[in-house]
């Protein structure tokens, strides 16, 4: 599973920023995204309340692997950043 964080600026917060959280995951043909609001926690991000999620089944594991590449992507290019265990 690839975690990618965000961490923007947030006037409404005291602390001026914002954490959000993206999941993917591919499985065979299958991919699912989780993504909702994060806080941190001793220096760690973990979800605000539970997370959001959608999933997609392509014709095959390549399809599935290219949509999966081209979503994280997307989110690296929007700023999130990947979490560094997973690195």
């Amino acid at each position: 599973m690839k975690t990618l964080f965000y961490m923007g600026s947030n006037k409404q917060n005291v602390s001026g920023v914002s954490w959000k959280v993206w999941k993917i995951q591919r499985k065979g043909r299958r991919v699912q995204t989780w993504w909702g609001a994060a806080h941190l926690v001793r220096r760690k991000v973990v979800p605000t309340h539970s997370l959001q999620t959608k999933s997609w089944t392509f014709r095959t594991e390549e399809a599935a692997r290219e949509d999966e590449q081209r979503r994280i992507r997307e989110k690296l290019n929007g700023g999130y950043e990947r979490n560094p265990r997973n690195r």
